[in-house]
């Protein structure tokens, strides 16, 4: 059941790119500021969601003294050694935030400058980043069978924007999925230290709300802050409460009582259902060139994750 419950997580979350394309295309609002507006209307349902589990939470019991208490909303407990570590929370918090809104921009970005399938997959494109990135910071390799997906993946990304050359637009849609690839693999290693410390109701109702504040600036000076007409506000109630709310917290329901194996194989989903709902809703069908990129950069991936 839970494996199900994952793979229905990661299949709202395709939703992402067809919900802000539609934004643009049939209400005229530019990707920052549906970016903006998916934080912020999720904003008051997280942080009521974060008052409720407040509210439920029992008395605090003494503890002997050999027991550790466990992290709820602030503990002072120290957090394993890892990167970041000695951050404080509100550092924490708010480096996750910024992290994630750029995320946002530069995957909106690739939404609306190339196929939403080739933005989906290369912002997946995170984990394999990670492992790159403590590669080189701790010195220790990789297993084989990363590589092996490493290369994998980076044929397929090939594959995929092969087409696109000759397109500048497209082309800088497509380098705009790989950056925000880049931010979102540090979200994810900001967000995994402030866990450590805060339960995930208030981690992510503040996180939300940050995120909503950095990406203000962004959308205001866009100049298309506000939907030209009432669908808009369809496609931005569907980022929100589907995307940003019901695919992160359903799958952080699933994940947790999962192998982290299997539960890499579910999230694969994601990126190959925003390529059946694109060539669905938008008409994007891949080449079989292409088609061939999406299933070895999703072969890729796995074989990246279980390699970590």
């Amino acid at each position: 059941m839970d494996f199900l419950i994952l793979l229905l997580g990661g299949a709202v979350l395709g939703f992402a790119g067809v919900f802000v394309r539609l934004a643009d295309t049939t209400a005229n609002l530019g990707p920052f500021a549906s970016a903006f507006w998916r934080m912020a209307v999720a904003t008051p349902f997280l942080l009521a969601w974060a008052a409720v589990a407040w509210a439920r939470q029992p008395p605090a019991q003494p503890l002997p003294p050999t027991a550790a208490p466990t992290p709820q909303w602030f503990s002072r407990r120290a957090t394993p050694p890892a990167l970041l570590a000695h951050w404080p929370t509100w550092g924490l918090a708010l480096f996750a935030a910024a992290m994630f809104a750029l995320d946002l921009v530069f995957f909106h970005l690739a939404v609306t400058w190339t196929a939403v399938g080739n933005a989906t997959l290369e912002s997946n494109f995170a984990p394999v980043l990670i492992t790159l990135a403590f590669w080189v910071i701790t010195r220790n390799a990789p297993r084989p069978v990363f590589l092996a997906g490493l290369a994998a993946a980076l044929g397929g990304a090939a594959l995929m924007i092969g087409p696109n050359f000759g397109n500048s637009r497209a082309l800088l849609g497509d380098a705009s999925g790989l950056v925000s690839a880049v931010f979102y693999a540090a979200y994810q290693v900001g967000i995994q230290q402030a866990r450590q410390r805060l339960s995930t109701a208030p981690l992510m109702a503040v996180v939300t709300l940050l995120a909503a504040v950095v990406l203000w600036p962004f959308a205001l000076a866009e100049g298309r802050l506000w939907p030209s007409a009432a669908i808009g506000w369809v496609w931005v109630l569907g980022l929100a409460l589907l995307v940003q709310i019901g695919g992160q917290v359903v799958i952080a329901y699933a994940v947790r009582r999962l192998n982290p194996a299997l539960s890499s194989v579910g999230l694969l989903v994601q990126p190959a259902m925003a390529v059946v709902y694109a060539w669905i809703l938008l008409g994007e069908a891949l080449t079989a060139p292409q088609l061939l990129g999406a299933g070895l950069v999703l072969a890729g991936i796995y074989l990246a994750r279980k390699g970590m």
